[in-house]
């Protein structure tokens, strides 16, 4: 019986990932299309273009505006990877972005420990913008993992914070009050630079981090962030 069971919940998971999938991504990007995009600020991206790593912290329920941001990258001949999970869902959405032109590095801060960290450190030396959610893969939201800037610290990289809002818009019942803008909505980036000698210093890392996090996210009023 739970062979049953389980060979049912595998065949609704691969009809999910090729027959229902492909349309979805297809809906969302002309949705994302039609979203008005305003930020970041073309210094910052000045600043960013002659940096040869990049690692780019965010929340996990903002990862649903990033992609419409990934041209910025693009531009610069770069590409948008993120960072996900080796579950199911993590899976779904490594199928979903890769429709939309981003990759991902299969791995967590909290999970697959040395694999998933010499994936990640071997993109961002090849020149791809590496996306991490702070809080990821289970919360709590908004909060940064202490794992997330030691990756940072060992990939040598320039650190970004980006944190997004929208105007209008879903936002999920889930853990990471995902946030799926309206059609049209305005969108929203700011990209704040990390200085590198902050990934060294641990714990006062981790609390300014956190506190630029959360100030950023108060100021766009982000529906990703919980009410105060």
């Amino acid at each position: 019986m739970m062979k049953l069971s389980r060979a049912l919940r595998n065949l609704r998971f691969l009809l999910f990932e090729h027959v229902l999938l492909p349309p979805g991504v297809m809906a969302f990007r002309l949705l994302m299309r039609s979203w008005r995009a305003e930020g970041p600020d073309p210094a910052i991206i000045r600043q960013l273009a002659g940096q040869p790593r990049i690692i780019v912290l965010t929340c996990h329920g903002m990862l649903l505006h990033l992609p419409r941001f990934s041209r910025i990258a693009a531009e610069h001949g770069r590409r948008f990877v993120v960072m996900l999970s080796p579950s199911r869902d993590g899976r779904l959405l490594a199928a979903a972005l890769q429709r939309l032109g981003v990759g991902h590095v299969r791995g967590t801060t909290r999970s697959r420990g040395v694999a998933g960290a010499l994936e990640l450190i071997e993109r961002v030396k090849a020149g791809d913008v590496v996306v991490i959610a702070v809080d990821g893969p289970r919360g709590p939201n908004c909060v940064v993992q202490p794992g997330v800037l030691r990756l940072a610290a060992a990939a040598g990289a320039q650190v970004v914070l980006a944190v997004t809002s929208a105007g209008r818009g879903l936002t999920f019942g889930s853990w990471d009050r995902a946030h799926l803008p309206a059609p049209f909505a305005r969108v929203q980036i700011t990209l704040h630079l990390l200085p590198p000698p902050l990934m060294e210093k641990g714990a006062g890392a981790l609390a300014f981090v956190q506190e630029t996090l959360v100030a950023a996210g108060r100021a766009l009023r982000s529906p990703v962030f919980p009410p105060p």
